[in-house]
């Protein structure tokens, strides 16, 4: 083998791509690998979901030999973040290079395939990939390992179950053998049967596993031999040199000590997980950076007298491995906070993240901040960080000045991390974490936390108690900790403490990040949760009485060049260094301006050879705006200011006055419902050809609606439609937010590729998409309703308010739907129904999945609750009391014919065994008083058609047109085909100390008519229902009070994961239940389930009251959706939150308003 002459810097990364040996000469230190892969080799199958390492679309398996662990290592990354410099002698396996249709699939991507775990298709890449590195490094893996293995990966489709089950099949303790069985027929039917959790699982066998190809790990392609010699040589310097940044990756701790002191402001790399975002996001440039991922002292792991020394550069699932052994190996007393950084880990970021991010980078800010849990850990014990300086090491503590401020250490800028070392502890230390999601979120607030007491006592030698999360740094309680001093640990200490925390851990009401009585409120609740903990180990210790030891529970963290064309729609200040600006005053639409009238209005198109360029000289666009009020950006807002578009629709049914006379008690209420985004996993994408004759362009999109895109586009050209071609080969998820807002973006590509003759590509990133096309519609209702005492409604009067955004786009046709299932599945015999579409400062909200129906359903079992509450009668009994039967009249006087809900019902409560699981929940409610269980049935009735009328699509054989439409003014007419119904039973488990919740059983039941399809029908069913339960417990858009939108990427916007559905899930199709009005008897299946998730919303409800009884608290009460931590905890009123009342609205300005 020849080798190139020695020099002393490389300019070259070497690396092999599935099995091709690929040489990039002065590689670009901003170009990532997902880049590359897609760009430079045509690599397509590995997808841009987020960009930020959020949605694992863009996994990959680098392979590598590993010189200080002497062995060959294979782990799975997000290319999105991956830097191609960082690359050099690795290997890199894309979903390409394991299989293919063309040739052979491998297992994994078979096995996801016949299990019905891909949908829209998007996610599935990166879901094997994460398999498939999984394999490479342990064959037979655990389920708990898959479920990790995937902590880092989402799926917007399928609601996961069937991704879990087809890759059970890998798994020592479940799945088939491949026809390897040491005894007589089939695995799957022997003795080991009882061991599969075939609990989720759907009643029907929708594929045969014995069918799977077997999985042989000898046949994987092997680690490039020629990468192990090169590994093993004396390695270089490596530097490239970039358009804006300077990449050098050292050899040795004195070269990198020599950089240092020759940039002081250098960033240090190792993973990128922080820079990258940074660079990208935050448009920070740093034009040095320093890669020292491979100096042997910075990867160095020893034990130590006092603990375990770890080097800067060790990555965090290094880390992990190193303290589960050492967990295994010491004794219990001595490996607390060892167990504790466990946990932490276990929910910090996903797999890929973990894989190579360092648990201490070593330079001046970075991921010392992100971690700073850990970081709580070390202040509490004053442990020892090892720095270097030209060659000097010298020794400091972490303790509470460690942090002058936020994201500031006092490391100097020409000192680096050398290592740190992780204590050993004594038994008496806690640490929590909470957040909006237990798997790859971020802290609400984290703390830790230790005692130790004199010798053979319970009096409080020393306490230190610290957050992360209560102010820009992390802080150490030290006021409460000097007030406990020499006391003796019980009631009196507790009440102590807590009143101090609540006066010392204060937060100014406008506190960024919001939350501020949750957050204060969490301080006490998990200094609780740590009293508790001490005192069943002093019990157990000193063999005290525990008269205060109630069960005790585990948080259930649980320069701008190349640019040809800028397009914009009002004048824009001169640009700096763009060559060919052009400006244009006139929009697409050859429209005069109009003013810019939310965060995300889109006013101008930059055109550049490269995307990066592009997004370079959008940024260095500066406009100057002139202020516009009133801003209008909640519906309380559009209330106030009578900011609504026309028209507002009503219906009503009997007499509503006298309905309420007749009544025996009457109510009134409200409720909010939060927006949601779609976040399909491809963001929109369009690409724009001309062809060169009479104007004729050729579009590729990624849309819902193909015949609006060719309109609008043939409009903003000045050509017939006729001209423009638009394809749609496939589409990485809708949801119905492409349905109309696609073309503010193929529109745009469209004048762009016109303008410049040539082809013009454009994809929104994760960010872009979010802030600019909307979403669900937030709903806000008011309601009066009348019942009787034996819980039958009366009258009903409610007011929907739906916040449309700056347009009216679908909004009109979407508060229509809202307010035909203002009644859900309930026969309201007097009932009047009144919708005001409003008008706001926020991009314009579009189609969801469901259209406004599960808005007005969630609204109506609301009140249905709130009844139940005042009646102190069951809640399931109410809703069946009032339930329609076959040949009632909905209010807008269509006759239910075929209806299926009570059957529905029936079949539901017996596969839920609800009787018996609701006697388990009281049971358990009696014996805990942290914990509450809830139980809810909820029905759905969802109308099949388009309330926008010209939406509705109609088969041309053998069907012909249904005769649909609705006249409001006459309440006549026949607004929907026919319905669509199902039952739904959930099972919650909630933390009333901090809000959290399990989803511990869903049991379904759908009506969909004689399905073509159960596998098909039943994924839709589920998915349909994770999005819902993302809707009704998770999703939470956050907006500033002037319209900017916080949560715009996975970092800060939670879909359901992976760990997010129920424990136990069962799907069940109604049989014999065939559908006259449609093709082959079936029905629509799509958007019907959603709204079932709304079952885990009220057996959180039905949890949250079982907590208010123990403070005596009974009745209705207001829960608004999403049912957050934040909302839950706030709920569960008791003396701790009394500790923490909020400020009054009006007296400050909020850092987040609920629009």
């Amino acid at each position: 083998m020849c080798f190139t002459t020695y020099c002393q810097y490389s300019h070259n990364v070497f690396s092999i791509i599935n099995s091709v040996q690929i040489t990039e000469k002065n590689a670009e230190p901003e170009k990532t690998l997902l880049t590359y892969l897609r760009r430079n080799l045509g690599l397509t199958g590995t997808k841009l979901g987020c960009a930020e390492g959020g949605c694992g679309a863009c996994t990959v398996m680098v392979s590598k030999y590993h010189p200080h662990q002497n062995r060959i290592i294979h782990y799975a990354v997000n290319a999105c973040l991956a830097p191609l410099c960082s690359l050099h002698h690795c290997a890199v396996t894309t979903v390409e290079g394991i299989g293919s249709v063309a040739s052979k699939l491998h297992p994994v991507q078979e096995r996801i395939a016949k299990a019905h775990g891909s949908q829209c298709g998007f996610c599935t890449p990166g879901i094997v990939m994460s398999m498939y590195a999984l394999l490479r490094n342990n064959p037979q893996p655990s389920m708990h390992d898959v479920q990790e293995a995937f902590q880092g990966n989402l799926c917007r489709c399928t609601g996961y179950r069937p991704i879990l089950e087809g890759y059970r099949s890998f798994t020592k303790d479940g799945g088939c053998c491949g026809g390897k069985a040491q005894s007589n027929g089939c695995c799957m039917t022997n003795e080991h049967t009882q061991e599969h959790d075939s609990s989720t699982l759907p009643a029907q066998k929708l594929y045969d596993q014995s069918e799977f190809m077997p999985l042989d790990p000898t046949q994987e392609i092997i680690f490039p031999p020629e990468l192990m010699v090169l590994s093993k040589q004396p390695q270089r310097e490596l530097r490239f040199a970039g358009e804006r940044v300077l990449w050098i990756q050292p050899c040795s701790l004195e070269e990198l000590l020599e950089l240092k002191a020759t940039y002081p402001n250098a960033k240090l790399v190792v993973g990128n997980t922080e820079v990258g975002i940074e660079m990208k996001f935050k448009n920070l440039l740093y034009p040095v950076i320093l890669a020292p991922a491979y100096i042997p002292e910075l990867n160095i792991i020893q034990n130590t007298q006092d603990g375990i020394q770890v080097g800067a550069s060790v990555t965090l699932t290094v880390l992990g491995d190193v303290l589960r052994a050492a967990v295994k190996k010491l004794p219990a007393h001595q490996t607390e906070v060892f167990k504790a950084v466990l946990e932490q880990l276990r929910w910090f970021a996903g797999q890929q993240i973990r894989n190579v991010a360092v648990c201490h980078v070593p330079e001046d800010k970075q991921l010392i901040n992100k971690l700073n849990v850990q970081c709580m850990f070390y202040k509490l014990y004053k442990k020892n960080l090892c720095l270097m300086f030209k060659g000097e090491k010298h020794v400091i503590e972490m303790d509470g000045k460690f942090f002058p401020g936020y994201r500031k250490t006092i490391l100097k800028p020409e000192e680096i991390l050398l290592s740190i070392e992780i204590p050993y502890t004594r038994k008496y230390f806690s640490a929590f974490k909470q957040s909006p999601r237990k798997e790859d979120d971020i802290a609400i607030v984290t703390c830790g936390m230790n005692v130790f007491f004199k010798e053979q006592s319970n009096i409080v030698q020393s306490i230190r108690i610290s957050y992360g999360g209560m102010a820009p740094v992390t802080v150490l309680a030290t006021a409460t900790c000097n007030r406990l001093l020499n006391r003796q640990w019980n009631e009196e200490l507790l009440e102590e403490a807590c009143t101090s925390l609540a006066e010392e851990m204060n937060l100014s009401p406008s506190a960024p990040g919001g939350m501020v009585t949750y957050r204060r409120t969490l301080t006490i609740s998990l200094f609780y949760k740590f009293f508790l903990n001490v005192q069943h180990k002093l019990s157990l210790d000193l063999g005290l009485a525990a008269a205060l030891l109630v069960p005790i529970i585990s948080s259930l963290f649980t320069a701008v060049h190349s640019v040809y064309h800028w397009r914009s729609v009002r004048h824009v200040y001169k640009l700096n260094n763009l060559s060919n600006f052009v400006s244009n005053d006139s929009v697409q639409f050859g429209e005069l301006v109009q003013p810019v009238t939310c965060v995300g209005h889109i006013v101008g198109a930059i055109v550049a050879d490269t995307q990066a360029h592009a997004q370079r000289a959008a940024k260095a666009v500066k406009i100057s705006y002139e202020e516009l009020q009133p801003v209008i950006v909640t519906i309380q807002d559009a209330i106030a200011n009578k900011s609504f578009f026309q028209p507002v629709r009503s219906i009503e049914r009997g007499d509503v006055a006298q309905g309420f006379k007749d009544s025996d008690h009457i109510l009134h209420g409200e409720m909010h419902i939060g927006g949601q985004e779609q976040f399909y996993l491809e963001t929109n994408c369009t690409l724009a050809v001309p062809r060169g004759e009479d104007g004729e362009m050729e579009l590729f999109v990624s849309t819902q609606s193909a015949s609006k895109t060719q309109a609008l586009v043939a409009k903003a050209l000045g050509v017939s439609a006729n001209r423009v071609v638009c394809r749609v080969k496939r589409m990485g998820g809708g949801f119905g937010g492409k349905e109309s807002r696609s073309t503010i973006l193929s529109t745009v590509v469209a004048v762009a590729a016109h303008t410049v003759k040539r082809p013009v590509r454009c994809m929104l990133d994760r960010d872009e998409d979010m802030l600019v096309t909307g979403g669900r519609h937030p709903f806000f209702g008011h309601y009066k309703v009348g019942y009787m005492n034996n819980g039958r409604v009366m009258a009903l009067e409610v007011t929907l308010y739906s916040n449309a955004g700056n347009s009216l786009d679908l909004s009109l046709s979407i508060l229509e739907r809202a307010l035909f299932h203002m009644d859900n599945s309930y026969n309201i015999p007097n009932i009047r129904g009144t919708g005001y579409v409003c008008k706001t400062n926020l991009p314009s909200n579009s189609a969801f999945r469901g259209f406004g129906g599960p808005q007005g359903m969630m609204i109506a079992e609301s009140w249905m609750s709130d009844v139940a509450l005042s009646c102190g009668l069951p809640a399931e009994e109410v809703r069946r009391m009032n339930m329609y039967k076959e040949g009632d009249f909905t209010p807008f006087s269509q006759r239910l014919d075929n209806f299926t809900i009570d059957r529905c019902w029936e079949e539901c409560m017996q596969l839920s065994d609800f009787n018996k699981r609701k006697d388990a929940v009281e049971q358990y409610n009696r014996q805990h008083r942290w914990t509450k269980r809830g139980l809810s049935i909820i029905p759905t009735k969802f109308g099949i058609s388009f309330t926008a009328v010209f939406l509705n699509q109609v088969s041309a054989f053998p069907l012909r047109t249904p005769d649909l439409g609705y006249d409001f003014e006459t309440n006549s007419g026949r607004p929907f085909n026919y319905f669509s119904y199902g039952v739904a039973v959930s099972e919650v488990e909630i933390d009333c100390l901090t809000g959290s919740h399990k989803n511990l059983h869903t049991s379904i039941v759908m009506d969909v008519g004689k399905s073509l399809n159960p596998a098909l029908d039943i994924g839709q069913v589920e998915g349909g229902f994770m999005q819902g339960l993302g809707l009704f417990t998770l999703e939470e858009l956050r907006y500033s009070p002037d319209g900017y939108l916080y949560t715009r990427g996975p970092g800060m916007y939670k879909i359901p994961a992976f760990g997010d559905i129920p424990i136990e899930l069962k799907v069940s199709l109604l049989r014999d239940a065939p559908n006259e009005k449609a093709i082959f008897s079936s029905k629509a299946v799509g958007e019907p389930p959603l709204f079932l998730a709304a079952s885990v919303f009220y057996a959180i409800k039905d949890a949250i009251t079982a907590a208010r009884a123990e403070s005596n608290l009974t009745g209705p009460f207001r829960l608004d959706s999403p049912a957050t931590p934040e909302r839950i905890r706030n709920a569960c009123e008791d003396k701790f939150t009394k500790l923490c009342p909020p400020a009054d609205p009006g007296t400050f300005i909020p850092w987040a308003v609920q629009v």
